[in-house]
């Protein structure tokens, strides 16, 4: 859940950068529109066969006020619905909404650097159980902060440039409540201070983000602060130290055709620390619950290599391979009676996709794919998450965008 909060700042905070970087010509008004809508059927082989969609919406406007100074107003919708994920990360079932507004003033210093301050507000609505309504999702999250960012123009013939940005937020869990909290300290006039505000948060977020010719790169290093949770001891009691969390994360990718061939290559790799413990508590009344130190510390890798091959103008048949694989620093594994073994704990999961795609006009196009999954763990404890499965998907997107 974390990850998935921390690649939507990362996103909200480069939209501004990549989708209005062109637009900045003599027109005083500029629209952007990019939108996504997919529905797909999934069949595990774990569990029931289940459909789900995803809507990703972006609308922005850049406003022109003198030849060096601009505004970029940005709105964002994003639904997740019911889907496969990688382990540790959401059930199938999980749903997500979020909606977030951007707005941000960029001030032209020289012909080659621009400044970028801004502001920004979200909201996150998450339901994790089919009863629950989307105003009492247990991880409903709102956040608010700010951003100053730095373009430096090196290369305007091949659109070479360099960013620099720093992102900061202040993330609030209204409807967080730690259940085992509540049950070691059953008293209700004590729950707020054993419960309130335990996932509130500060992040701050540091990017470098140089691109070329369609060649891109990035250094991103973010921290959460967390304001009122305790790191726990292995005593099973928390202790004076607050939890903090940091995630240091470099990707490489380009957009390129050749021939007929589009291809858009992406790596990543991140390297998540964590101050957080764990005890692994198998029932309410265990008096002697297992202790894992460092628990969420890992590192993951993730490639994602798609492939459009043109055979008209309208025309495409598309292939996709997207790889994943999380490896944990101290967590061990667990087997199937919930007991810690000796080996770190593994994730992977692989999917193959293959696609037609067809493109309706100039900013129109839609694609029906199915792709085969496996996803795979050392972790032989499955009793709420799925960790080793196959599934396959079948689906339709469509896409629009000018």
């Amino acid at each position: 859940m974390k990850k998935i909060i921390l690649s939507a700042f990362i996103a909200a905070g480069l939209v501004g950068r990549l989708c209005a970087a062109a637009a900045e010509d003599s027109k005083i008004f500029t629209p952007f529109f990019d939108m996504t809508l997919s529905e797909a059927a999934f069949l595990p082989s774990v569990g029931n066969i289940f459909s789900g969609g995803n809507i990703n919406t972006q609308v922005g406007l850049l406003a022109k006020a003198t030849q060096k100074d601009h505004i970029f107003g940005l709105y964002n919708f994003n639904y997740n619905g019911p889907g496969f994920a990688p382990q540790d990360s959401r059930q199938f079932t999980d749903r997500s909404m979020s909606h977030g507004f951007n707005i941000e003033y960029r001030r032209a210093i020289t012909d080659r650097l621009r400044l970028r301050p801004g502001l920004s507000r979200n909201w996150e609505f998450r339901r994790t159980g089919a009863n629950e309504v989307w105003k009492n999702g247990l991880y409903n999250m709102n956040s608010t902060g700010g951003q100053l960012a730095a373009d430096y123009t090196f290369d305007e013939e091949k659109n070479g440039y360099v960013t620099v940005q720093y992102l900061f937020r202040s993330v609030a869990f209204p409807n967080y409540t730690d259940l085992l909290s509540e049950f070691r300290n059953p008293d209700p006039a004590n729950r707020a201070s054993v419960n309130g505000g335990l996932q509130d948060q500060t992040m701050g977020q540091l990017s470098l983000r140089p691109s070329w010719n369609k060649f891109f790169a990035g250094l991103t290093y973010t921290v959460q602060n967390y304001k009122n949770q305790k790191v726990v001891a292995n005593t099973g009691v928390s202790n004076s130290t607050k939890q903090r969390d940091s995630d240091t994360a470099l990707d490489f990718g380009f957009q390129q055709s050749l021939w007929i061939f589009e291809l858009s290559p992406m790596v990543s790799y991140t390297m998540h620390s964590s101050n957080q413990n764990f005890m692994l508590y198998k029932s309410l009344g265990d008096t002697s619950p297992q202790f894992g130190a460092k628990y969420y510390d890992f590192n993951e890798l993730t490639l994602s290599v798609p492939l459009d091959l043109n055979i008209t103008g309208k025309w495409a048949i598309g292939g996709a391979i997207n790889l994943t694989r999380r490896t944990y620093d101290k967590r061990t594994a667990r087997d199937a009676d919930n007991n810690f073994t000796a080996a770190k704990q593994v994730n992977t999961m692989s999917t193959f996709t293959g696609s037609i795609r067809k493109r309706l006009n100039e900013v129109a196009m839609v694609r029906l794919f199915a792709s085969v999954m496996a996803a795979s763990s050392n972790n032989k404890f499955e009793k709420y998450m799925p960790y080793n499965y196959t599934g396959n998907t079948f689906g339709i997107a469509y896409q629009l965008s000018y």
